[in-house]
């Protein structure tokens, strides 16, 4: 049975999973401030009573005592669950952050991710987050603790004055129906709202980015006027939104007018029958004035959630389950990678984007071991190559396999702890060398990072920087060179038993100089490995067995480089079928 995209209550239930005994601890302490709060009324109505009565003075003081220790406790307990209301509220927020990154980062294909503004991912993960987080601890927890003290002020009311209590119950009924009435129409504004300011973010974030073109081409003043219209279509869509959730705010205080009249208009008119005492008309004069304080905070508080089930809106949509691919949808599930160098294959791939194809019936093999150059103008098909051999994309037509297996059926983890990929986007991390080379993995041994580095015949320029492995490098820190780069890189690809490199396209920006020192490196990495080379170039395809040429999306032909007369009678050696 197909999976049902989760709705924006039961993503929240999910993600309150690590934090549920918290949030239990919070509600139980909120609910023992409630009842400490509604006793206090209670606990006046018999002061009253017994100091009209003559009591003696010992009795009173008895009773102002248990007063201050309800009150005492009312606050303690409101204090401590606010306390575990930001616990639960932001732990919420991170297991909400964690999933919607891991969404964008990991599940999603890479080519969707990419096709999208970096601003605009990060507004809807950290953003998106952050207002979950804070309306959880805001408001969602005292949200719960008003209804409850509205609910016992009712009830309160019903026992003493049951027409009373019997009116403003239809009342509050009823007001309760049209705040819910308006509130879709506030979630559907504050969703679009977010939308807008996502998309905000991501413009803003690419015009930071082409800053510098943006000056040279004196075109800086219109991405400041095109974020100032952003900005003036954003404050009127969260002004609509913001207005839908203060209607809550006027019908509150006339449901508290309605209330306190019929309470107390109720409780005189019983007074004068001699039916309550003075006593007890205080009690529903304080629990009508009680219920004033609730119905004040839910209408602002509304606010804050109605904006976190916009969030949580679009994060079930975007968190939905994701249609199988076909290679893990059919039978036999996950697979097994062989060990050693793997094999590679394509067999009658083709691919497109809607109705525009970028390859057609495209068919090769490269042998365990052996490596494959692959060139080509802009266009023809590449990258493409590259993407389906990732798994970033699924072939419309054919198979792709890796050691025998399609590339949709190997599970992520095992996938990249055998296939590793060189690129001229390799990112630098703001961390230090160490982390940058072991991509943050604690169970690398530094042993086996200066080991690498030794083979890379790079361990004294490493031992050169400030702080050796230590030196904190990228963003903030130490800037790299293209050399520098390229030692990273190279580490990556050693440091872990990959059994199958692709490098993609990451000599193209080289000088003559960096490109023999890359292709000097890239001789220790390809050993005994299974290799898959793009480039724009022949000329940098150094040290491949083949190169196959590609045009229009096709093979245009394959050309033997180094393979020996063995290596051209061995069964598993490179071939190409289907495009001639």
């Amino acid at each position: 049975m197909r999976e049902t995209r989760p709705s924006p209550l039961r993503l929240l239930w999910h993600e309150s999973r690590p934090v549920r005994p918290v949030a239990a601890g919070a509600l139980a302490v909120l609910m023992v401030s409630v009842l400490a709060t509604l006793a206090g009324p209670w606990l006046v109505q018999y002061f009253v009573n017994r100091a009209t009565s003559g009591s003696a003075q010992s009795v009173l003081i008895s009773v102002a005592l248990c007063y201050l220790a309800a009150a005492v406790v009312a606050g303690a307990a409101r204090i401590w669950a606010s306390y575990l209301a930001v616990r639960a509220g932001w732990r919420i927020a991170d297991s909400l952050r964690g999933r919607l990154l891991r969404h964008t980062a990991v599940e999603r294909p890479v080519l969707e991710v990419e096709s999208r503004p970096v601003g605009e991912i990060l507004e809807q993960v950290e953003g998106n987050a952050n207002i979950v987080g804070k309306a959880i601890a805001e408001s969602g927890f005292r949200m719960l603790s008003n209804i409850a003290l509205a609910i016992g002020t009712v009830v309160a009311m019903s026992v003493v004055v049951p027409a009373a209590g019997l009116a403003i119950t239809v009342l509050v009924v009823a007001v309760c129906f049209l705040l819910t009435r308006l509130a879709r129409r506030s979630v559907r504004r504050w969703e679009k709202a977010r939308e807008q300011q996502a998309s905000l973010f991501g413009f803003v974030g690419d015009s930071l980015s082409a800053r510098d073109d943006l000056l040279l081409a004196r075109e800086s003043d219109w991405a400041t006027e095109r974020t100032r219209t952003g900005l003036e279509s954003l404050l009127r869509t969260e002004g609509r939104a913001y207005i839908s959730g203060r209607a809550f705010w006027p019908l509150t205080q006339l449901c508290f007018a309605v209330a306190f009249g019929l309470g107390f208009g109720f409780g005189l008119w019983q007074l004068e029958a001699g039916v309550i005492s003075l006593g007890t008309l205080t009690m529903i004069y304080l629990y009508v004035d009680l219920l004033q304080r609730p119905l004040e905070e839910m209408s602002s508080q509304f606010g804050q959630l109605q904006q976190m089930l916009a969030v949580l809106r679009t994060a079930s949509r975007r968190l939905g389950p994701a249609e199988p691919t076909k290679a893990a949808a059919a039978p036999g599930g996950r697979r097994e990678l062989p060990e050693g160098p793997l094999e590679v294959a394509f067999e009658n791939v083709s691919f497109g984007y809607g109705d525009t194809q970028v390859l057609g019936d495209v068919s090769f093999t490269v042998a365990p071991g052996r490596s494959l150059g692959i060139v080509g103008p802009t266009g023809a098909g590449k990258s493409t190559v590259v993407n389906l051999l990732c798994g970033l994309a699924e072939p419309g037509g054919g198979r792709v396999l890796i050691g025998g297996v399609e590339v949709g059926r190997l599970a992520p983890a095992q996938f990249a702890e055998r296939v590793t990929v060189l690129s001229q986007r390799a990112h630098v991390f703001s961390a230090t060398v160490r982390e940058n080379i072991t991509l943050f993995d604690a169970s690398v041994p530094v042993e086996r990072v200066w080991e690498v580095l030794e083979r890379l015949n790079a361990a004294d320029r490493i031992r050169a920087l400030p702080e050796g492995l230590e030196t904190r490098v990228g963003a903030g820190a130490r800037e790299l060179s293209d050399g520098e780069m390229q030692i990273l890189a190279g580490a990556r690809a050693l440091t872990r038993p990959y059994s199958l490199l692709i490098v993609d396209e990451a000599a193209s920006r080289f000088d003559p100089e960096t490109e023999q020192a890359w292709a000097e490196m890239l001789d220790t990495v390809m050993r005994d490995r299974t290799v898959v080379m793009v480039e724009h170039r022949t000329g940098a395809l150094r040290g491949v067995d083949r190169i196959m040429t590609m045009e229009s999306g096709r093979i245009k032909e394959i050309t033997d480089v180094g393979a020996t007369g063995d290596d051209a009678g061995h069964p598993a050696a490179l071939t190409r079928g289907g495009n001639r």
